[in-house]
């Protein structure tokens, strides 16, 4: 296990499960983006995510668990990548974007005159990058919580990868759009 990740959540290595997801907690409700309004809420919680599901296993007595407890496993996954789209959603809204289109795993937000637009996703691949390049052009950055494969650095694009506060290709631009993508990285 990576030494960051304890201290992120500010326990020892040799922490109890329930040590773990107690400090886990106590971090979550004080930088859940719903809770905190910093500009950086989002990217913490999502750093405090990342730690928690990277350490939450490692006592020794909860390799004891029942084989029912360890199938539930995918599902935290996907609440993980549920709670941070959400988190990532609320922090968008707050800082004054409005939605333009919503289909549930894609959200378009727009800002200004003339309208500057990103796009928010819980999975970014090269083919879904592509199509999101042609369909919405005018993009100023995607934001994902997951990014599966590589992205293009040469692109005209920002590409956030929240899961891991990481950006790829063109750099961000000065502004509003700016002011909001740097609370993520």
């Amino acid at each position: 296990m990576a030494r960051k990740h304890y201290d992120i959540l500010q326990v020892k290595p040799d922490s109890t499960g329930e040590e773990i997801q107690r400090a886990y907690r106590r971090l979550a409700l004080r930088y859940h983006p719903d809770r905190n309004p910093s500009p950086d809420a989002a990217s913490q919680m999502a750093a405090i995510n990342e730690a928690y599901e990277a350490v939450k296993g490692s006592d020794p007595r909860q390799n004891l668990a029942p084989k029912e407890t360890l199938d539930a496993k995918p599902a935290r996954s996907d609440e993980l990548t549920a709670s941070i789209f959400g988190a990532a959603h609320s922090v968008i809204l707050r800082h004054g974007w409005h939605v333009c289109h919503d289909d549930g795993s894609r959200v378009v937000f727009e800002i200004g005159k003339p309208s500057i637009r990103i796009l928010l996703v819980e999975r970014l691949a090269m083919d879904a990058f592509l199509r999101s390049a042609r369909r919405y052009g005018e993009l100023a950055a995607i934001l994902a919580v997951r990014i599966d494969g590589p992205i293009p650095t040469n692109s005209r694009m920002t590409v956030v990868d929240l899961m891991h506060a990481e950006r790829y290709g063109a750099e961000l631009v000065e502004g509003r759009c700016k002011s909001l993508l740097s609370g993520f990285l």
